[in-house]
Parts: structure tokens; C-alpha cells; sequence
């Protein structure tokens, strides 16, 4: 076989494993280990309980949500930055909702704390 038809075949391979790929696990299975819709990056480098909730987040097997304020602001600041997350809810709405009202309530607590307003970062 020539270097072409080798080069063609393996474009065509490439474009058939891309094509079919989801990345979404399939109806029925486990969400657990799937990062699901992120909407901002999950800063898994920081110290403090956060990580651990975006572990939890990520290992969570049913519909689930992280949210947390603006980590890259409390960054540039003295301040730090407040999470919230809900797991294995009965919707992805109803985990978004959750984990907005348990960060919220983390800003609440410390007033001066936080940089920012709560978003959902990531939700499956």
C-alpha cells in the first residue's frame, strides 16, 4: 500500500473515531468520573475544601452541580473564593438551584471573604 492511501486511511479513521465519540455518557449509565457541561474552569489547583467539592462533583454518579464565585478574582486579591455543590439531585436544574443556594450561603457567612458573585461552573 502507498504512503497516500496509508495517510488517507488513517485521515478517515481519525475523522470516523471523532465523529462518533460523544461527550456526553450514554441514557442510562453513570455520570460518575464525567465532568458533564463545564461553563468555567474547574480550578482543581487550589487549597481548602473546594477541591475536594469539585472531586466529589466529578465522582458523583447522578445529576449534580459545582458553583462557586470568581476564583481568578480572589486570586488577585487577599481574598478567597466561596463554593457550593449539590450531588446526585433528581435534575440537573434542581442540582444547579442546590448548589447556587449552598454557595450563596458560604457568602452569606463570610461577608469578606469572596471576590465576586456565585456561578455554576460545571453541571451534569
Amino acid at each position: 500500500m502507498s504512503a497516500r492511501k496509508i495517510i488517507v486511511f488513517s485521515c478517515l479513521a481519525f475523522v470516523l473515531a471523532a465523529c462518533t465519540t460523544s461527550s456526553q455518557p450514554p441514557p442510562g449509565e453513570s455520570l460518575a468520573g464525567w465532568k458533564g457541561n463545564v461553563k468555567r474552569n474547574l480550578p482543581v489547583q487550589s487549597r481548602g475544601v473546594c477541591p475536594d467539592l469539585i472531586q466529589a462533583y466529578i465522582d458523583a454518579s447522578g445529576h449534580s452541580a459545582y458553583a462557586s464565585t470568581d476564583p481568578k478574582a480572589a486570586r488577585s486579591s487577599t481574598n478567597t473564593y466561596i463554593c457550593g455543590v449539590s450531588l446526585n439531585q433528581s435534575s440537573v436544574e434542581e442540582a444547579e438551584a442546590r448548589a447556587l443556594r449552598d454557595c450563596e450561603a458560604g457568602t452569606a457567612r463570610w461577608t469578606n471573604a469572596f471576590a465576586g458573585q456565585c456561578e455554576i461552573h460545571a453541571s451534569k
